[in-house]
């Protein structure tokens, strides 16, 4: 008897021993990441310490944006593991990098990101990003808008940005793959979860393939509010603008050389008009390098990634359909006629008529030109074969890389260098 009791003491010191470890560890990782902030901004939290699960737990955090006025406050930060032992191990990996004796799973937990959307955030370089392709579909119609700034946030009745966020990594040793699963709930935003499986795990993230990934997205205000927003700004009611952003929609994806289906396309409006939710899941045939990605086209990505789309709970069956013919599309408002013919010369350059066998000597080049009985004008991206790619004026504003035959382009002129032959 006196020999178990003797073992559950050793037992329970050891147990005391590695929490205060860890506590120590913990305290002092807080420190010097909060000792870091604060020489880019003021930066504080209220406590932290080890759960009894063994995870750091850290609350009242509040910093200020880095070149801003503005506060942000998080009630609770955790990281850790599923218990007190893996959470040694994951300290002792970290200080001896020896990263594959790392536990098999981790969480991160941020509980009440709070912010205000003030308008010197705005003015913060950091917030100014060029728009990606997903981007710039959801602003398709929106008054040749390719972003939503924080004055259009304000306007849209947002006023702060309320989030919170959990992730979990799970890792099977024996297969050496790791489920990543991040969830985010922005209140009256909307919510999105990834759901993403690697293989090849490795220290370098070089040799990681991605095996498979999806993304659920659920709306809970914000696109009604887009819609209503951009509506405004178009100056159509909002049932006249969701038709109006399936026209550019459409144009945009013809453009990456994306062609989808009516089945898509009429779940799509729906979706518009009710939106729900959309869901992509993609199941690359062979595990794929995730920078690669990175520098993929939109029409090479949507290809390689072998996606699969459910919007509003229903999954499209037929994804893809047959490329429509240029004159199938739909009208951009009123196409604008040839204008400025009365102006002969512009920086040097004046309004010529030219041979179409000569477009591809005037890449970047202003050009003007009938087509199958309509008037265009635009610059010259690209010659290639028979199609040049003219990047052309659809509406006031309104610019789209369409192709061209050059067989039936008539009447060409470009602005260039005087030729007086």
């Amino acid at each position: 008897m006196k020999l178990f009791i003797r073992l559950f003491i050793f037992l329970l010191i050891a147990a005391a021993l590695a929490y205060g470890y860890i506590w120590y560890k913990n305290k002092q990782a807080i420190d010097d990441i909060f000792s870091q902030l604060r020489m880019f901004t003021s930066a504080s939290y209220d406590t932290t310490f080890v759960s009894i699960d063994g995870k750091s737990v850290t609350r009242g955090i509040k910093f200020t944006f880095p070149g801003t006025s503005t506060d942000a406050t998080i009630d609770e930060f955790q990281i850790g593991t599923e218990s007190l032992i893996e959470s040694f191990k994951l300290v002792r990996s970290i200080e001896t990098r020896m990263l594959n004796d790392a536990p098999s799973s981790m969480v991160l937990k941020v509980q009440n990101f709070q912010f205000p959307l003030t308008l010197d955030l705005e003015s913060d370089s950091s917030f100014a990003t060029e728009p990606d392709f997903f981007t710039k579909l959801q602003m398709a119609g929106c008054d040749n808008k390719r972003t939503i700034s924080i004055s259009d946030l304000n306007e849209m009745g947002y006023n702060q940005i309320s989030l919170d966020l959990n992730t979990s990594i799970n890792y099977d040793h024996h297969i050496n793959q790791a489920k990543f699963v991040v969830y985010a709930d922005a209140r009256d935003y909307g919510s999105f979860q990834i759901d993403s499986l690697m293989d090849n795990i490795s220290q370098n993230s070089y040799n990681s393939k991605l095996k498979n990934i999806t993304m659920t997205i659920k709306n809970d205000g914000y696109v009604n509010r887009l819609n209503e927003f951009c509506a405004d700004l178009v100056g159509v009611s909002k049932e006249d603008y969701y038709q109006r952003h399936l026209d550019y929609f459409t144009h945009l994806l013809y453009n990456e050389s994306i062609y989808l289906s009516d089945e898509f396309y009429m779940q799509y409006a729906d979706y518009v008009a009710n939106p729900r939710s959309i869901k992509i899941s993609t199941y690359p045939d062979n595990s794929m390098d995730p920078f690669q990605l990175m520098s993929m086209s939109p029409q090479l990505m949507v290809s390689s990634l072998n996606m699969s789309i459910t919007i509003n709970d229903h999954e499209i069956r037929q994804l893809f359909g047959a490329r429509p013919n240029p004159e199938d599309l739909p009208e951009l408002d009123e196409p604008v006629q040839v204008i400025d013919d009365s102006i002969e010369t512009i920086q040097g350059l004046t309004l010529q008529e030219t041979d179409t066998s000569q477009l591809a000597n005037y890449i970047n080049y202003q050009a003007y030109f009938d087509y199958r009985g309509k008037s265009y004008k635009g610059v010259i991206e690209s010659v290639e074969g028979s199609v040049a790619r003219i990047n052309t004026q659809v509406s006031a504003g309104n610019y789209l890389q369409m192709p061209f035959r050059v067989s039936e382009i008539r009447n060409l002129q470009v602005r260039r260098e005087f030729n007086g032959d």
